[in-house]
């Protein structure tokens, strides 16, 4: 009776592990039409920092499951290195170079961790990502929107605070420029899956 009844836990057990928790692999294609700036403010002024997407790796593998309504990502990082930011003038690269410890932490990391939403329809779905910034790691969760055309596309707009990753702004003509504490990342990829 007893080997029954853990046979038929068991297989109960058995019976309702989730099905689509597959490990999937594909690669994505990151188009060069695509852009990506981080900007910020100063008590005088705003600034802006474009990445050069020609300086970005073009493909990045993607492993992902799928479970329930959401997609659980395995390996997905975006590096992008700190000199492909060119923020208009050799001064202000200079000062964003600072900023970022760049000398020390040349690269800013991005691990897409999980999406959640519909992606079959137009409203945005929720993006959780790990941001690593001169040693330092958090984790947001940002609305994103997607379209469809001849490629895909995903934008967004993050706002974060240099204080979450113990950055110290840089503080100019004595201390009459400084620096916000809060940067915006926007973002507007056109994406092509293998």
């Amino acid at each position: 009776m007893k080997k029954i009844l853990y046979f038929a836990t068991l297989f109960l057990l058995l019976a309702f592990t989730n099905k689509d928790s597959i490990i999937n692999h594909t690669t994505v294609y990151i188009a060069p039409q695509s852009r990506l700036m981080i900007s910020g403010t100063t008590n005088v002024n705003t600034f802006s920092c474009d990445f050069d997407m020609d300086r970005l790796e073009k493909s990045v593998p993607i492993y992902y499951e799928k479970v329930g309504g959401k997609y659980i990502f395995k390996k997905a990082t975006l590096v992008l290195n700190n000199s492909g930011f060119n923020c208009g003038s050799k001064g202000i690269n200079s000062d964003f170079h600072e900023l970022l410890q760049s000398e020390a932490y040349p690269q800013i990391v991005l691990k897409l961790k999980q999406i959640e939403g519909n992606l079959y329809n137009d409203s945005p779905i929720n993006v959780t990502v790990d941001i690593k910034i001169s040693g330092h790691t958090n984790s947001y969760t940002i609305p994103v929107n997607l379209s469809e055309g001849g490629l895909s596309s995903v934008s967004g707009t993050l706002n974060l605070s240099l204080g979450d990753f113990k950055l110290k702004a840089p503080k100019k003509m004595l201390g009459l420029i400084v620096v916000h504490d809060t940067i915006s990342i926007d973002f507007d990829l056109a994406l092509q899956m293998d």
